[in-house]
């Protein structure tokens, strides 16, 4: 377990310097966007506990579901 914020622990993944990234605790949508695309980009995915691809669709949501961060795939 490392101590630093969400964003920078999602391009840990994205760097393939991490497999995965389970958040369990509250984000805003603010706090991970630019680094979900970062992920997208490297091939890996960001996934609610259900498997479903995280959603910034409703922005009056301003909080994310908890969510797990996969390496390349």
């Amino acid at each position: 377990m490392v101590p630093m914020g969400s964003s920078l622990k999602l391009c840990l993944v994205a760097e393939g310097k991490a497999d995965v990234y389970p958040r369990l605790g509250p984000t805003c949508l603010w706090d991970t966007g630019a680094a979900h695309a970062v992920v997208e980009q490297a091939d890996g995915r960001v996934e609610t506990l259900e498997g479903e691809a995280l959603s910034y669709a409703t922005p009056s949501e301003k909080l994310n579901p908890y969510f797990v961060v996969w390496g390349q795939r």
